[in-house]
């Protein structure tokens, strides 16, 4: 034997305000939304510990790019020679 399930009845229809949508909100300088936009914006990016890493790499010698190996060497000096 089966029960009979519950059904949500809504009764009365949903009614939408008329509230600015968010572009409009943007739009107002004197927002809160638009005045917490431009506070993100200003806000300083904290860089990641590869991001350190790669600008200590890159400051400490020519290019980040450039591999450190015998091999590596001995072609940057053959090409220099032609």
């Amino acid at each position: 034997m089966s029960r009979v399930k519950k059904k949500r009845t809504g009764g009365q229809p949903v009614i939408w305000l008329d509230a600015p949508r968010r572009s409009e909100k943007l739009a107002d300088p004197d927002s809160y939304e638009s005045r917490k936009r431009k506070n993100l914006d200003k806000k300083k990016k904290v860089k990641s510990v590869y991001d350190k890493h790669q600008d200590d790499q890159g400051n400490g010698e020519g290019g980040s790019d450039q591999r450190k190996t015998r091999l590596a060497d001995k072609i940057r000096q053959l090409k220099k020679d032609d």
